[in-house]
């Protein structure tokens, strides 16, 4: 009987620890399956984070060299201006300038304006012709003086506060005018020369 009874006790014991043995082989594996997983997922997530970083980077840095070349760009353009500006200034503006202060030069401007116009005009034609308060009377007296050259043309010459250099003349009636006065020679050159200006320093670019 004590026999039957320590036979069974080790049957009870060897199934134990065989299905324990068996039960923490499972576990184990288990564990290592899932560490697999952890590891797997945190590598994936490891390089995904670290191909949007690299992502991140390289748009940074195409932003980066896109504002460069934009200021680059705006600093050649503002360059190409100030040079402009600063060859119109020596080249039209400054002689421009001191063409129309010479009085003598404004006289026969004026007076061949007188002439010109409408020569082929049979009729008298009634002009009035506006000018710098500080030449009127020198410029007046002139075109008195010229009265025989310019047959068939009555005028007469009126002085403007608003303009400095130049002058303006149109019929006496006001219906139109034509204007030669610095801002509108200047802005002639100005149009007339700049594109070439541009083109023979910087090669039009």
């Amino acid at each position: 009987m004590q026999n039957k009874l320590q036979e069974l006790t080790e049957k009870i014991y060897k199934e134990g620890l065989a299905k324990g043995t068996e039960e923490a082989a499972q576990i184990v594996g288990k564990a290592k399956e899932d560490a697999s997983k952890i590891i797997a997922n945190a590598t994936k997530e490891a390089e995904q984070i670290v191909a949007q970083a690299k992502k991140q980077a390289d748009d940074y840095k195409k932003n980066v060299e896109t504002e460069v070349a934009i200021s680059a760009r705006q600093v050649v353009n503002g360059l190409k201006q100030d040079l402009s500006a600063l060859i119109e200034a020596q080249v039209i503006k400054a002689p421009l300038m001191d063409a129309l202060k010479e009085v003598e030069f404004i006289k026969k401007v004026i007076e061949t304006a007188i002439q010109k116009w409408d020569p082929n005009s049979l009729q008298k034609i009634s002009l009035q012709v506006l000018v710098p308060e500080a030449i009127n009377k020198e410029l007046t007296d002139y075109l008195k003086s010229k009265s025989h050259a310019l047959i068939n043309k009555e005028f007469v010459v009126v002085p403007d506060k608003n303009i400095k250099y130049g002058f303006r003349i149109g019929p006496k009636d006001g219906s139109y005018i034509i204007s030669f006065t610095e801002k509108d020679f200047e802005n002639l050159f100005t149009e007339y020369m700049r594109p070439r200006i541009v083109e023979l320093l910087l090669g039009g670019k």
